[in-house]
């Protein structure tokens, strides 16, 4: 389905939007086969799988809480606002390094999209209390300012 590819020129848009509604025809179709045909114990084992795809089925483009990935469900859309990277679906993550040495003194990952500056203390705080003493200075990129 390499016409799904090609949604963003403007010649083929529209065969593109008829190939995604396809796929997802097909899917549904599938999910709906899986269910009639397997057992109960079956079905009791797989609900939660089943369940993450009626949902990925189920969401619009206006749908809070879209799943980005069935291999990671709590992966999140983060806007870049680049031109060449519009997107990012990753999880937030914070990490320490030592300064001399490059050695990782901690790292927390962070749901949702939080403003870096509101990461800060929590990192600090994971770093007390791995090391036992806070560090007496933080670098930190431009999200940090004013923290």
């Amino acid at each position: 389905m390499i016409q799904k590819r090609m949604k963003q020129h403007p010649k083929t848009r529209k065969k593109a939007y008829v190939t995604a509604r396809k796929i997802k025809t097909i899917a549904g179709r599938l999910v709906r086969e899986l269910q009639r045909k397997l057992t109960e114990e079956q079905l009791d084992r797989y609900k939660d799988q089943l369940r993450l795809y009626k949902k990925v089925l189920q969401q619009q483009r206006t749908t809070k809480n879209k799943i980005y990935s069935l291999h990671e469900p709590d992966v999140q859309c983060i806007a870049k606002g680049k031109v060449n990277k519009p997107y990012e679906f990753r999880n937030k993550t914070s990490i320490v390094l030592t300064t001399g040495t490059g050695i990782i003194a901690g790292a927390l990952s962070f749901k949702g999209n939080p403003y870096d500056g509101h990461t800060l203390i929590s990192q600090l705080q994971q770093a007390k209390r791995m090391w036992g003493k806070l560090p007496k200075y933080a670098i930190a990129d431009r999200g940090y300012r004013g923290k």
